[in-house]
């Protein structure tokens, strides 16, 4: 293994911004501003998955979704199931998105958050949990709000081993 990726900083950085994500989840937020708490490891996930993908996999991806699903004590395997799909469709299209704009970055996050909470819609649904639509259009529009300050912060504390241009 290469000295470089053996001592490579971004592995403490990334569990660090996990373990931020897991602790923003369990903080408890007024009711007026409930539905609208925003999904934080998703959008960690995106941004992990478009800027280092080679050190970031579905396999990670998938644990970060087991950790919300505890966090959150919802379904196990719901949000798992959910970080996977978006993070494989991220991963995929990585060169393509990370060209785009910060303006076109953030419709297409937009769309990905829609496509998440889409999943979890379904999956509650064909258990027969019933939510108020809001609980599912909150976390939509707060994460298109705040996506583009994750990526701007997040964006300056990563080494990239490739050039993100």
């Amino acid at each position: 293994m290469p000295s470089e990726t053996k001592n490579n900083p971004n592995k403490i950085i990334v569990f660090i911004a996990t373990l931020i994500c897991l602790l923003l989840i369990l903080v408890p937020m007024p009711e007026a501003l409930k539905t609208y708490k925003p999904d934080w490891s998703l959008l960690l996930l995106i941004f992990l998955a478009i800027h280092i993908p080679k050190e970031f996999n579905l396999g990670a991806a998938f644990l970060i979704g087991l950790l919300v699903d505890v966090a959150k004590g919802s379904l196990l395997g719901q949000h798992a199931l959910a970080s996977l799909l978006i993070v494989f469709l991220v991963t995929k299209f990585h060169l393509q998105l990370r060209i785009f704009p910060l303006l076109q970055l953030t419709a297409i996050v937009c769309l990905l958050i829609i496509m998440y909470q889409f999943i979890l819609f379904w999956i509650n649904g064909v258990l027969g949990i019933s939510s108020p639509f809001q609980n599912y259009l909150g976390p939509v529009i707060s994460g298109t709000i705040i996506w583009s300050i994750i990526a701007k912060l997040l964006s300056q504390l990563f080494l990239y081993t490739t050039s993100k241009k």
